[in-house]
């Protein structure tokens, strides 16, 4: 009897295989997923189940060695781009040593570039609106494009996601095909198979051998090369499924995600934390508010050049008319770094227009003087009339 009570005793206390995990010493890192980071960007260590009493030695390659006593998350931001390994070792060792490969690309992070707009009031980012170039013979949202805006030492490049019939994101300014391809009819009736036996036009309209991309493949073409400003504001793409699969790329601190409503924020934000979410002037308050406490944020308003008049003196804050010099003001106020929409142009029968130049930049700067990034459709021109106005360039 006294036998069975003490097996019965021991089979009771013995833990169940989630407690014996929530004992085991356990060290992880997020980015090692990917092993892909930028630099400037925090690589994190998650360090758990470990008394206060061992000592904790982690190194960052051969740039940063961390002590410390028991568990807790130590990061570090590489300052150098190549191959990097981390190495967790405990004393007394309750832990196997542990070894992650992060790759640091060249590219800053985000919140480094957001930084550095900060403490240089002359510095201007360029963003090219659909992913094109001032070449009209390459299609807009193209390989060639991607190219095309790295030679000209465009910063960010944004561009447009539609979903197809087979649940594929897809590049595309349009929701229908007749403009930028051979084809016809809405992306969301096509499979991603159709899709890729269209061509993409050039925007004079011909016809050329480019494809529409995927945005898994646009996200491999600018990896550590250019940043992306990913519209989602009409889109019908899906908030969390862009997220997670900048993600995936390890590209969170490589790429803007544009929403304009507060649901679509706080979708960015509940899919992952540190997603760059890109706001509307208006909503730089609630933007601030619910993400990260000290993420540096990027908010945009429009400057319609037709109209600078109206600008300067402040109208009503919708998509289509000048931005409130007020709204842009507050905004600032808050900390965000401010995008200037300038993608109108002085001569309204021509989207893309060539007279992007002095004129307008100085406007801008009359009209909103906080602003640090400009975006526009002949990305090249302005780069020229930014350093003609005396401002400073992040890629020279």
């Amino acid at each position: 009897m006294l036998l069975v009570a003490a097996i019965l005793a021991s089979s009771c206390s013995k833990d169940s295989p989630e407690q014996e995990k929530e004992k085991t010493p356990q060290i992880t890192c997020s980015q090692a997923v990917s092993g892909i980071v930028m630099k400037g960007e925090e690589v994190e260590i998650d360090i758990a189940n470990i008394s206060e009493d061992t000592e904790v030695t982690v190194k960052f390659g051969k740039e940063k060695t961390i002590k410390q006593m028991g568990s807790g998350t130590v990061s570090y931001a590489f300052e150098y781009s190549g191959s990097k390994t981390v190495t967790v070792s405990t004393d007394p060792e309750v832990a196997e040593k542990t070894s992650f490969k992060i790759y640091v690309e060249n590219l800053a992070s985000l919140q480094r570039v957001a930084e550095n707009l900060k403490n240089d009031p002359k510095l201007c980012l360029v963003m090219a609106h659909r992913g094109n170039s001032s070449d009209f013979a390459i299609p807009e949202n193209s390989l060639g494009a991607v190219e095309k805006c790295i030679k000209d030492k465009v910063d960010i490049m944004e561009i447009d996601l539609y979903t197809t019939k087979d649940n594929v994101l897809v590049v595309s300014h349009d929701e229908k095909l007749e403009r930028e391809t051979n084809g016809s009819g809405a992306i969301r009736t096509k499979t991603l198979e159709e899709i890729k036996k269209l061509s993409l036009k050039d925007r004079n309209g011909k016809v050329t051998s480019y494809k529409m991309l995927t945005f898994d493949e646009l996200l491999d073409a600018c990896k550590g090369r250019i940043y992306v400003n990913v519209d989602l504001g009409d889109r019908e793409a899906n908030v969390q499924d862009v997220v997670m699969a900048i993600n995936k790329k390890g590209m969170t601190q490589q790429c803007l995600v544009y929403l304009n409503s507060k649901e679509k924020i706080l979708a960015a934000y509940k899919t992952n934390p540190k997603c760059n979410a890109y706001s509307w002037c208006s909503d730089a308050e609630y933007l601030v508010s619910n993400g990260l406490s000290g993420w540096t944020y990027f908010t945009q308003c429009t400057w319609n050049p037709t109209t600078a008049a109206a600008s300067r003196t402040g109208s009503v804050d919708t998509s289509n008319q000048p931005t409130s010099r007020t709204t842009v003001a507050k905004a600032a106020n808050k900390g965000t770094i401010i995008t200037v929409n300038a993608i109108y142009s002085t001569n309204t029968a021509q989207l893309w227009a060539d007279d992007f130049k002095l004129d307008q930049v100085k406007d801008i700067f009359e009209t909103f003087p906080a602003t640090r990034c400009i975006h526009v459709d002949t990305p090249a021109e302005a780069r020229r009339a930014l350093v003609e106005y005396g401002r400073t360039l992040l890629n020279n």
